[in-house]
């Protein structure tokens, strides 16, 4: 039995859960996929996947000796492509997972001029609000804001990711400038709709914490479509800084100032983080595309 190929059907087939999905990935039948499986856990004597005429999913036993598994595959992996690119310039496929925004308005630039220093590295990129986890998921970098990761992650902070309130002068002079929290309810607000919910105002008064009542006047997880309603007109956007500063620089939207805090999270030290594992930024493509995007997007915080 090749159990390191009966390994990585297993590993496809835990992602996919389908074995149809998975025989397509490595082109061989879905039959030649169940049988290496079935090989593997015969060897093992234990059931590895339950399977039925519809589904397919991990047994408990199996969930526990995949996770083990992919971290020795991971490694194993990771030190055949160390070694194939010790001499040359970094190559292989980069696969980067960033937030729409950001990668639209800064990361993107920023890589075609990181293609043009590296050729030979080919980049797949996917923007996306969802969480990623960069073992499981195969991305060597991802770009997500927040507080600082805590879990098995190194994480450069590229931006403070401050929030900051704005409107067209329009808008104001028609509706008047909000100085508090409460006179926030008399205006209309154009919110963020984050992977899983919409993404509440918050605002930090005397007690602490609390959200703010506002009244939606447009709902979208696109923040330039945000800012395009705000720059007709539409209400009050709350977004990070660095998707505000060019319209704030050219006067279409301007800067609110309360007289309290007020952003999209309680408290903490937030920022855009750069993500990747340890483990890999030995790999050259991964490693000088660390140091070039530190170096073009950190705004001295990293």
């Amino acid at each position: 039995m090749d159990k390191l190929r009966a390994l990585q059907y297993l590993i496809k087939v835990a992602d996919t859960l389908n074995f149809s999905r998975a025989a397509k990935s490595f082109g061989v039948p879905a039959s030649s996929i169940s049988r290496r499986i079935a090989d593997l856990e015969a060897a093992l004597g234990v059931e590895l996947l339950h399977r039925t005429t519809r589904t397919v999913r991990l047994t408990e036993i199996g969930a526990l000796y995949l996770e083990q598994v992919r971290a020795g595959m991971t490694q194993l992996n990771d030190a055949d492509e160390l070694v194939g690119q010790r001499s040359g310039a970094p190559s292989g496929t980069l696969r980067i997972s960033a937030m729409p925004g950001y990668g639209q308005l800064l990361l993107m630039p920023a890589l075609q001029d990181f293609s043009e220093r590296y050729p030979d590295i080919v980049l797949d990129v996917h923007l996306s609000d969802a969480l990623v986890d960069l073992g499981r998921d195969q991305v060597d970098l991802a770009i997500r804001g927040g507080n600082q990761p805590q879990d098995r992650v190194v994480a450069r902070r590229l931006d403070p990711n401050r929030f900051v309130l704005a409107a067209s002068p329009q808008y104001l002079e028609k509706m008047g400038t909000p100085r508090t929290l409460d006179d926030l309810q008399q205006h209309h607000a154009l919110m963020y709709r984050g992977p899983h919910a919409l993404i509440k105002w918050q605002g930090l008064d005397q007690e602490g914490w609390r959200e703010v009542p506002v009244t939606p006047a447009f709902i979208s997880n696109d923040g330039a479509s945000l800012i395009a309603m705000a720059c007709r007109h539409r209400g009050l956007v709350l977004l990070s800084e660095w998707g505000l500063k060019d319209y704030l620089r050219r006067g279409e939207l301007v800067q609110v100032t309360l007289d309290q805090a007020l952003s999209v999270g309680r408290g903490g030290e937030s920022g855009i983080y750069l993500l990747y594992l340890q483990t890999r930024y030995q790999i050259p493509k991964v490693r000088v595309a660390v140091q070039f995007l530190v170096e073009r997007l950190a705004t001295g915080l990293a």
